[in-house]
């Protein structure tokens, strides 16, 4: 295990951006992914930060992105469309859905846009941010290839399948959760760090519980909150694969293995405030979100709202990195 360095967020999203372009992705692709990866460092997700990048660029160099790829709507209802990816990369195609689904919200008051043919997004609270900093609510969700058993299994059959809602308030309220009792990506992280992960969160191949993470990426994570978590991570599988025209289950592949091609969906709603509770709303909910912090915490605890933490870091101007990562980061961007 190496040890991490401190680095300037905009040097380390200009050095990511410059990667990207060195396999061939446009500039304006290579901006928006390489600000995502940045984003989600500086905000402590690091399993879905820089550590993401040369599994990226694993899955250009095996033909699985088309650089040049049209992102383009195949199915339009009015509040709905479907959108192909064009085999993008994710962030991409992801901001372009939303932008889709943003302009339905101002002419219907809501807009919900699938999308199909597209690679990994990263952590999807960087888009339900984005867009409730505009004055939207925005949920957006994704599936995963299998990495979890249903409740009562033992056999990887489910994605971890995060789901993701911002709300545009002050107090600000931006959930980013996954549906496992850990995400895989933190048990890429914890592998690359030589570090165990808890207990309870994960079987080996064999089906026995460990605190490995090698043997748990091998083996299966767990839903958290057993039937729960796991209701929902099919409910996601649904949504987001088979009502996208994306694939669900075992058939889901290129997300984490990104030398195979990615066949995961994806699902995003923007709702105008407005249009659904009439002018104040938003006012409202601030209003209930404040009382929530201002009441009674547990001894050396604190009340915070869902995302708190993850945007008060992302004022930070340095983020730090895993030194082998950044050496591997520096070779790629030539």
């Amino acid at each position: 295990m190496t040890g991490t360095i401190e680095i300037d967020r905009s040097r380390a999203k200009a050095t990511a951006r410059e990667a990207f372009e060195q396999y061939g992705i446009s500039r304006q692709d290579a901006d928006v992914t390489a600000d995502m990866l940045v984003t989600a460092q500086a905000r402590g997700k690091q399993s879905h930060g820089l550590i993401r990048l040369p599994r990226y660029v694993r899955g250009i160099e095996h033909g699985n992105v088309d650089q040049d790829g049209n992102i383009e709507i195949v199915r339009d209802a009015g509040a709905a469309a479907t959108i192909d990816g064009g085999a993008r990369l994710g962030p991409a195609v992801a901001v372009e859905a939303l932008g889709e689904a943003t302009a339905r919200a101002d002419q219907d008051g809501v807009g919900l846009v699938g999308v199909h043919n597209s690679t990994h997004l990263g952590a999807l609270g960087y888009y339900t941010d984005r867009v409730r900093r505009d004055g939207y609510i925005c949920l957006a969700m994704t599936n995963t290839e299998p990495a979890m058993p249903p409740y009562g299994g033992v056999e990887p059959v489910l994605g971890t399948n995060p789901l993701a809602l911002g709300l545009p308030t002050d107090p600000p309220f931006n959930l980013d959760m996954s549906t496992a009792a850990i995400a895989r990506g933190s048990l890429e992280e914890a592998a690359e760090r030589g570090e165990q992960i808890p207990e309870g969160v994960a079987l080996d191949e064999d089906g026995e519980p460990t605190t490995d993470p090698k043997a748990a990426l091998e083996g299966t994570i767990l839903p958290f909150g057993g039937p729960k978590g796991s209701g929902l991570a099919i409910a996601i599988e649904v949504l987001a694969g088979g009502l996208v025209g994306a694939a669900m289950g075992e058939d889901v592949t290129g997300t984490y293995h990104t030398e195979d091609p990615c066949t995961k969906g994806d699902l995003f709603v923007v709702v105008d405030p407005t249009a659904v509770g009439g002018e104040g709303t938003t006012a409202r909910i601030e209003t209930f979100l404040e009382q929530l912090t201002q009441r009674q915490s547990a001894a050396d605890s604190e009340i915070r709202l869902p995302g708190a933490s993850s945007l008060r870091n992302e004022r930070i101007k340095t983020i730090h990195v895993d030194e082998g990562l950044w050496t591997e980061i520096l070779a790629l961007a030539g």
